[in-house]
């Protein structure tokens, strides 16, 4: 019996350490170790702390018996679950803290039935995204702080039905694209407040210099503005008279770095190349080779279609093939190409042997000249030369016809005898 005495007085002790903090309508239960929302407080409370303590999870039934809060602080705690409708009795509650805590998402059923509910402090938690309707119950919402998050995703109609905020920050988040569909909810010419900085935006499209110009103020310093052509018809809209256009300063290309865009002459907002990727598969005999990526600027802007040509493992250059052709080489590195290149090596031995065979049969058979007939014709000509000469020479000794040798007339008779 003292056991369970003990253990009551240990679970009850900070809440009565709580109660005894406790007003007619405020309690400070700050700094006390709790777990969960204490209990057995007065039911008129409307004011409750408890900051800086260990709470994990909040439900519906923690404050099932507190109806007439206005103000909650539960800033500084481990929370990381908040369950559906976990408010839903706190119709009359006007401002709530949830600072520093461990909250990483936002459900449209969170904030069911906080219907008064003006001014929420989501900061420095771990929030990644926020669901459609997440404040579409909250209509008289005035300060929204959410700064100092992890908010990537922001879905369409988030801020639906908040035409009463004032005051919103976002700064220090990592949103990507301004918010220009979420932010045309809202009442922008009743808006006071909008921090968008130190987010990772890029561009600004034409359609949100309208927005802007109708809050006061508006903060987008420290984004990752990339002054190219995509911001040329932003910066065509400036007008140097607004706060905002004196925050955007550029953090890319290199040689607009830390430049105003306000100050950045139009020409020099240009869009660089994009490159084609045309990829190859290095040859090896022994094992496959990485593939290697090669670029090469395209002369438009345009993205093209990357062209790639594979080499066949362990073949030479001169046996590629494109992706789609016939390749020779891998079509005789299987056993029917095999015998067909065997047929065609036998083919070609045997077509240069017979035109060696025939070659040999041509000179062969072709007359060949008689060596006799070479001298007889030889000394044929020799003999004619020499019959010729003789002539000659007999021609030359051969007395004049009737004549002899002193002058005189021979008779006939004598000169057929000197012949």
């Amino acid at each position: 019996m003292l056991f369970i005495l003990l253990i009551i007085l240990k679970q009850t002790g900070p809440t009565t350490a709580c109660g005894d903090a406790c007003t007619s309508s405020s309690c400070n239960c700050n700094s006390l170790g709790l777990r969960s929302v204490p209990q057995f407080l007065p039911a008129t409370v409307t004011v409750l702390y408890t900051v800086g303590n260990a709470i994990t999870t909040l439900s519906q039934s923690d404050f099932s018996r507190y109806s007439s809060l206005k103000v909650i602080h539960m800033s500084r705690n481990q929370i990381s679950v908040i369950n559906s409708r976990a408010f839903y009795n706190l119709a009359s509650l006007t401002l709530m803290a949830l600072s520093y805590n461990q909250i990483t998402s936002l459900r449209s059923d969170m904030f069911v039935g906080l219907d008064d509910l003006q001014t929420l402090y989501l900061d420095n938690n771990n929030i990644r995204s926020i669901e459609a309707g997440t404040f579409s119950t909250s209509p008289q919402l005035r300060y929204l702080r959410l700064h100092l998050n992890n908010i990537s995703t922001i879905a369409a109609g988030a801020f639906e039905n908040l035409l009463q905020l004032r005051r919103i920050t976002l700064t220090h988040n990592r949103i990507k694209t301004f918010p220009s569909d979420l932010l045309s909810n809202l009442n922008i010419s009743g808006l006071l407040y909008l921090g968008l900085g130190y987010n990772q935006m890029e561009t600004l499209p034409l359609v949100v210099y309208d927005i802007l110009v109708s809050v006061s103020p508006v903060y987008l310093n420290n984004n990752s503005w990339e002054c190219d052509c995509k911001m040329l018809p932003f910066k065509q809209r400036m007008t140097g008279f607004y706060t905002f256009e004196h925050t955007i300063i550029c953090a890319g290309p290199a040689q607009l770095q830390g430049s105003l865009l306000y100050d950045v002459s139009p020409q020099d907002l240009i869009c660089e190349e994009k490159t084609t990727t045309e990829t190859f598969s290095t040859p090896s005999t022994s094992s496959p080779v990485p593939h290697s990526t090669q670029h090469f600027h395209s002369p438009s802007a345009t993205t093209t279609t990357p062209s790639t040509t594979h080499f066949q493992p362990g073949a030479t250059e001169d046996t590629f093939s494109t992706s789609g052709s016939f390749s020779l080489s891998a079509f005789l590195s299987g056993f029917p190409g095999g015998i067909v290149g065997s047929l065609l090596i036998l083919t070609i031995f045997l077509v240069v042997w017979c035109i060696k065979r025939r070659g040999k049969s041509s000179s062969t058979s072709a007359p060949m000249s008689d060596p006799s007939v070479v001298y007889s014709n030889i000394d044929e000509a020799t003999a004619s030369v020499s019959i010729n000469v003789n002539s000659a020479a007999a021609a030359a000794t051969a007395p004049i016809k009737g004549r002899d040798r002193t002058g005189h007339v021979a008779s006939d008779s004598r000169a057929a005898e000197s012949t």
